[in-house]
């Protein structure tokens, strides 16, 4: 069936509402009547399933069957903070570190970041990213969408207090730990961010800082991997190693 994100407000009792793009989706792309199922899920990890009643002019009723809280949200929470690149890259890493059960997405800039982005573009990509994890969220079958955070600096990214218990910056090259070295003296964390390089890598300047804000420096094996690749192969491993996907 095909899913769409509800407010928590706007599911009550055995009701729901879909509005907004939600519902353009629903009902002008997707051509849904009613008498048609669908799934609601509403960032809470619940999901409902239900019939199309009818339209109005700003919103579908959808008589709710049943709800439930499946369980296919990792419980390894995960944040990724990934060195913006060219082109549409990021895109591709919001839609695949979505699938992957990040938590929340930080795009950030580095001295070696190839693009300069001005406030008007951040804010335009910001949400261009939030609706590609939406998208990705829906497919995958998520209870959660990822919350995209606005674009960062790199020293504003190390230095910020994050809830983390274990702070990883991957780059391109050998230098570092590797992850097998990091999860031998480590214990389960519950919690952990990822830090995913441009391709041209950290300046000494920005790894000494990252390292006197409790970063450890961590490498991906000898082949020297493009920005995107390094992000999908850092949360696939970490989600094997401390998450679900063992």
């Amino acid at each position: 069936m095909h899913r769409f994100f509800v407010a928590e407000t706007a599911v009550k009792e055995k009701r729901a509402t879909v509005t907004g793009q939600e519902l353009e989706h629903m009902r002008r792309v997707l051509r849904l009547r009613p008498g048609d199922r669908v799934t609601l899920f509403d960032n809470t990890g619940r999901e409902h399933e239900g019939l199309i009643r009818s339209y109005s002019s700003r919103a579908a009723e959808i008589e709710i069957a049943s709800s439930n809280r499946p369980e296919r949200e990792s419980k390894l929470e995960i944040i990724l903070a990934q060195a913006v690149g060219k082109g549409e890259k990021m895109d591709f890493v919001v839609e695949k570190a979505t699938e992957l059960g990040v938590r929340t997405i930080v795009p950030f800039l580095s001295s070696h970041a190839v693009p300069r982005i001005d406030t008007k573009k951040s804010v335009r990509r910001q949400e261009r990213w939030q609706k590609i994890a939406l998208g990705a969220a829906k497919q995958s079958g998520r209870t959660r969408i990822p919350e995209i955070l606005e674009l960062s600096d790199f020293t504003s990214l190390v230095s910020k207090s994050w809830p983390c218990e274990q702070k990883l910056l991957f780059g391109p090259g050998e230098s570092g730990e590797t992850l097998r070295e990091v999860t031998e003296h480590q214990a389960h964390p519950g919690s952990v961010l990822l830090a995913i390089g441009p391709e041209g890598g950290f300046t000494q300047e920005e790894l000494s800082q990252a390292s006197q804000h409790g970063f450890r420096t961590v490498q991906l094996g000898r082949r020297i991997l493009r920005t995107e690749t390094a992000a999908v192969a850092a949360l696939a491993i970490v989600q094997f190693i401390w998450g679900d996907m063992r």
